[in-house]
């Protein structure tokens, strides 16, 4: 297959890339445009994880199928009540007919409304009551629309309510200088998050790509080489966006999903790119020294001939490197597959997301990139006119991709050859130690909290939750089947639990006989220990009747509960998995086992390490609550597949010399000599290109970010060079070990390499 993909590349090259620059123009049509069916943005969901079938998500849909309408509310706040109180009902007279008149809008309540019969508004009326706060220094606005089938109507109703809140704020601050106004619903929440998630991608992309592209620029010493990898990641992201756009008319996908994809899109491209070129690079030289001509190409034989040159060199390329790289993308798609064992439609998303920008990464990497060499392949193979920068050259030398049989590497692979059990031990250790955070990990999924501290959405929720008890959102929400009797006795048992400050029946009642009764309590995290340890009591509590245990904490408890049932298969579908595609590739048993376990190890220090730096608040990291539990799964799930990527690039290089009749220990120096300037270059731009998406402003984002970068930077440093090395040598000939039987089947159904 690759032999002939070889062949494709280089002899039809404007067709491989006309072929892919068609694909790409249509899916950046239908990211950006939709052909008529929306853009990508507007086709995504804005929801918290949920478990289908548990009771939060059974509450969910019983008040989502009871649900009139979308609510707006307006939060005033600056403006004491009892001194304006006249000028108040005058302007909320004047300006209430601005919502009422808009279509699709039912309702629009504030404490102010008044009749000719009572001229002045009752402020100790329970209702207005509802609608004052606290404080006395505000009020509230409560905008309801009718439910609306068409996406189109309910986009204008809402841009409609938007700009009447915009003028209602204006007059109000005009007259009442002190007054500040926010406002938040559902809509307002979802479009605050996908605007975050829309800077936040520009801004990963616009800090990780320039930077990925200076660091490429001194590894390869070129300008043109450092581009290739970056055009194959780009059309990755771009081909994958569209392909969760097309996916989109199937299932929901969670808005975040871009910023992953963008993320590990980047990564498997740069990571991929960086090997075939390196790759590429090297066959010249060997091609170039056959001929008699200088390595480094300052001299070159004619048209004809550099033509069949570029032409053998990156055939032998996509032959050898084309394989390594596609059986790394096997790898980690069968690391991400483990994902499709829970019961999560976020989690599922995440996956086809995930498995998709990995295929585009390896199909970019072997077609577009060597086409690309096949037309550029002169200006590779010569002495970039960039290496005339002062001291380019110099470092490129140090660090750049190409390299001598002897070098650093191997000479670190000597000197750990020399005391493997000592470099064992001490690596053991310290990833212990980074590991040793994870006793206290708490997992959390509080939605709300994906809003910027400045967002007026995230203000405006924490005025009603603090000053406005009758419209704060309960921490948790009890659906019971009851009768009046059973309902007073109900409420009197959750009023008496720890914690709880009141309980709200809700006055419209739910589905199949269910009454919603809403559990607000004085704790000031909605989804912490007080309230997930209530949750449970109520859960293990039997009244007699049917209860039903819903809320954002709830709902955290049972995402957390099927990541906990289901982790055992997950876990075993992925071992066994990378087990099977790692044996047929080298024919060990010892290699694959030594690298689920190294790679676990190097997994649980780097999240270690990330629990420490976001629950205690360190490197100028916010402190935070907890870890958000579906970024768990997704870095343990990533994380995975991108340590499985650098074991496939190290081990691929040493099986090569292995093959060749080197001893173990020169075929592992040389595999790292030869491999250890790749990874530990990919490893650095990977880590740059992590670092532009923590700089962003959603907290989930960042974890992902910070997770993957250390993981990245300990697998490429600690593991890959010192404790892979250590644990090849005390092994020895066992690294290749096969019994006979497998031997066979090895020799059967083996992946080349």
């Amino acid at each position: 297959m690759f032999n002939r993909l070889g062949r494709i590349t280089t002899h039809h090259p404007w067709a491989v890339l006309s072929t892919w620059a068609l694909i790409t123009a249509l899916g950046l049509m239908a990211s950006f445009w939709g052909f008529g069916h929306g853009d990508l943005f507007s086709r995504l969901a804005v929801t918290a994880p949920s478990t289908p079938g548990s009771q939060s998500d059974r509450v969910a849909q019983l008040i989502a199928d009871e649900d009139t309408g979308p609510v707006t509310t307006v939060v005033v706040s600056g403006i004491p009540i009892q001194h304006n109180l006249p000028d108040l009902v005058a302007f909320t007279a004047e300006h209430r007919s601005n919502f009422s008149e808009i279509d699709h809008v039912v309702s629009v309540i504030d404490p102010f409304i008044t009749s000719p019969a009572h001229p002045v508004p009752d402020l100790t009326d329970p209702h207005n009551q509802a609608l004052l706060s606290t404080s006395g220094d505000g009020f509230a606005v409560v905008i309801t629309a009718e439910k609306q089938t068409s996406d189109a109507d309910a986009k204008a109703t809402k841009t409609k309510i938007d700009e009447a809140i915009s003028t209602f704020t204006a007059a109000l601050t005009e007259k009442f200088p002190d007054a500040q106004v926010n406002a938040i619903s559902q809509a307002l929440v979802s479009d605050g998050i996908i605007a975050l998630i829309q800077s936040d991608l520009v801004r990963g992309e616009t800090i990780g790509l320039p930077v990925a592209l200076v660091l490429m620029l001194v590894v390869f010493g070129g300008l043109v080489a450092a581009g290739l990898p970056l055009g194959g990641a780009v059309i990755s992201i771009l081909l994958g966006m569209a392909g969760i756009w097309a996916s989109t008319f199937f299932m929901d996908f969670n808005s975040f999903i871009l910023n992953v994809v963008s993320i590990i899109g980047l990564a498997l491209s740069i990571d991929y790119g960086l090997l075939v070129v390196s790759r590429c690079r090297e066959e010249f030289a060997i091609e170039l020294t056959r001929r008699g001509l200088p390595a480094d190409g300052s001299s070159l034989p004619d048209r004809a001939s550099t033509h069949t040159l570029v032409r053998a060199a990156v055939e032998r390329t996509v032959r050898t490197a084309g394989r390594t790289v596609f059986f790394s993308a096997l790898t980690i798609a069968c690391s991400i597959s483990g994902l499709l064992v829970f019961d999560s439609p976020t989690l599922r998303g995440i996956t086809i997301g995930g498995m998709l920008v990995t295929i585009l990464a390896v199909l970019t990497s072997i077609s577009v990139v060597p086409a690309l060499i096949t037309l550029l392949g002169v200006v590779l193979i010569r002495p970039s006119r960039t290496s005339r920068v002062p001291g380019l050259a110099q470092l490129t030398r140090l660090v750049g991709d190409s390299s001598a049989e002897e070098g650093f590497f191997s000479s670190v692979a000597r000197w750990v050859h020399r005391i493997p059990w000592a470099m064992i031990l001490l690596i053991g250790m310290m990833l212990a130690v980074m590991a040793s955070p994870l006793s206290g990990l708490r997992m959390r999924s509080s939605f709300i909290e994906y809003l910027p501290d400045d967002s007026p959405a995230l203000i405006a929720h924490y005025q009603l939750q603090d000053g406005y008890p009758a419209l704060a959102t309960p921490q948790i929400i009890v659906a019971a089947k009851v009768n009046q009797a059973q309902s007073a006795q109900l409420v009197q048992y959750l009023t008496a639990q720890d914690h709880v400050a009141h309980v709200l029946p809700a006055e419209r009642p739910l589905a199949d006989g269910m009454t919603e009764f809403g559990v607000h309590m004085d704790t000031s995290d909605p989804t912490g220990a007080e309230v997930s340890s209530l949750v449970h009591e109520l859960r293990d509590h039997d009244p007699g009747y049917e209860i039903l245990v819903g809320g954002a904490a709830a709902m955290q408890e049972d995402f957390a509960a099927s990541l906990a049932d289901g982790a055992p298969l997950a876990l075993l579908v992925v071992a066994v998995a990378v087990f099977i595609l790692l044996f047929l590739m080298t024919g060990s048993l010892a290699i694959p086992l030594k690298a689920l376990i190294v790679n676990s190890l190097s997994l649980m220090a780097s999240l270690g390490a990330t629990v420490w730096i976001f629950e205690g608040g360190h490197l100028g990291m916010t402190p935070t609550n907890g870890l958000e539990t579906y970024i768990v799964a997704i870095m343990i799930a990533f994380g995975f597949g991108l340590s499985m990527d650098y074991e496939v690039f190290l081990v691929a290089r040493m099986k090569e010399y292995w093959d060749a009749g080197l001893p173990n220990d020169r075929a592992v120096a040389q595999g790292l000599q030869r491999s250890g300037r790749i990874i530990t270059s990919a490893a650095a731009i990977i880590v740059a290109v992590f670092i532009g998406f923590i700089s962003g402003q959603m907290i989930a984002i960042k974890q992902i970010g910070v997770a993957l970068a250390i993981m990245v930077t300990v697998d490429a440093t600690l593991v890959r060079l010192l404790l892979v090395p250590a644990t090849m040598e005390v092994l020895g000939r066992w690294n290749w070990w096969a019994p006979a039987p497998l031997r066979w089947i090895h020799d059967r159904f083996r992946i080349e390499h």
